[in-house]
C-alpha cells in the first residue's frame, strides 16, 4: 500500500496556510476598484477578483470555510451514527428494526434536499451549514457501523466480557468501539471530502456562506462570470477545491 506523502504535504501545508490567513479575514473582504482583476503581482500573487479583492487571501479564508465544514460536518455526522448504528446492532431485535426502518426511510430521501430544507428552516450561516450537512449524511455510515457492530457482537471476547460482569456500556466503550477504529476512520475521511464538495455545492447556489465572506463554491460562481476574460479567477478555486477532495479521497483509501 502507497504512502498517503503527498495528502499529508498538501493538507497540514493547506491547513496552516488557512489558520495565517484567519488573521487577515477583514483585509480579504476589502474592495479596491482601482485594482479589479489584476493579474499576478508581488502585492497580489494570483491576482484580484471583479471587485478588486486579492485571489490568495480569498481562497485561504474559502479554504477555513471549507475545512471548518469537512471537520465538524462530519464529527457531527460520526457522532450520530456511532450512536445509532452501534445501538441497533448491539441490542438487536426490535431496537435494531426500527432504527434500520427509520435510516431507511431518511435515506430514500434526496440528501440535498434534505440540508436544503434544513437551512431553510433554521437560516443560514457557517454552523447552520455544518449541522445541515452533517444531518444529512450519516444515513450509510450508520449501516456500516451497525454491520461492524453485528460481526463483533458474535466475537468471543465480547461474550467473555459481558460473563465476566463488566456492563454493556463499558462492553461498547471499550472493546466495540476500538476494534472499528479503522472503520471509522476510513469511512470518515469519506465522509469529509464529501461535506467539502456538498458545501461547495450549496455555495454555487447561493446557500452556502453568505457574501462577502468566501468559499470555494461562491467563488466558482465569481468565475464563472469572467470565465472568458479571466479564466484564472475560476481555474484557482477550482484547483484548490478538486486537489483537496483528491487528496481527503485518496487519503482514506490509504489508511
Amino acid at each position: 500500500m502507497a504512502r498517503p506523502r503527498w495528502q499529508i504535504i498538501w493538507l497540514v501545508l493547506l491547513t496552516i496556510a488557512c489558520a495565517v490567513s484567519w488573521g487577515f479575514r477583514t483585509r480579504a473582504i476589502c474592495q479596491d476598484t482601482g485594482a479589479v482583476s489584476l493579474g499576478a503581482s508581488w502585492g497580489h500573487p494570483l491576482g484580484t477578483d471583479l471587485l478588486g479583492r486579492d485571489l490568495l487571501l480569498r481562497l485561504l479564508t474559502g479554504g477555513c470555510t471549507s475545512l471548518a465544514v469537512g471537520i465538524v460536518a462530519t464529527a457531527f455526522a460520526t457522532f450520530l451514527a456511532l450512536g445509532v448504528g452501534m445501538l441497533a446492532g448491539y441490542s438487536g431485535s426490535r431496537a435494531d428494526y426500527w432504527l434500520m426502518r427509520c435510516v431507511d426511510v431518511c435515506q430514500a430521501l434526496p440528501l440535498t434536499m434534505l440540508a436544503l430544507l434544513l437551512m431553510a428552516c433554521f437560516g443560514s450561516g457557517l454552523w447552520i451549514l455544518c449541522l445541515a450537512i452533517g444531518a444529512t449524511e450519516w444515513f450509510s455510515f450508520a449501516r456500516v457501523v451497525r454491520a461492524r457492530t453485528l460481526e463483533l457482537r458474535g466475537q468471543d471476547f465480547v461474550d467473555a466480557s459481558i460473563r465476566m460482569g463488566q456492563t454493556h456500556w463499558r462492553v461498547i466503550l471499550f472493546h466495540i468501539l476500538p476494534n472499528m477504529a479503522t472503520t471509522v476512520r476510513h469511512y470518515a475521511l469519506l465522509l469529509a471530502s464529501n461535506a467539502i464538495l456538498v458545501e461547495a455545492f450549496l455555495s454555487f447556489l447561493g446557500l452556502g456562506i453568505p457574501p462577502p465572506h468566501s468559499s470555494w463554491g461562491n467563488m466558482i460562481v465569481d468565475g464563472l462570470q469572467v470565465m472568458h476574460t479571466h479564466p484564472m479567477q475560476l481555474l484557482w478555486p477550482s484547483i484548490f477545491l478538486v486537489t483537496t477532495l483528491l487528496a481527503v479521497t485518496s487519503l482514506a483509501d490509504a489508511i
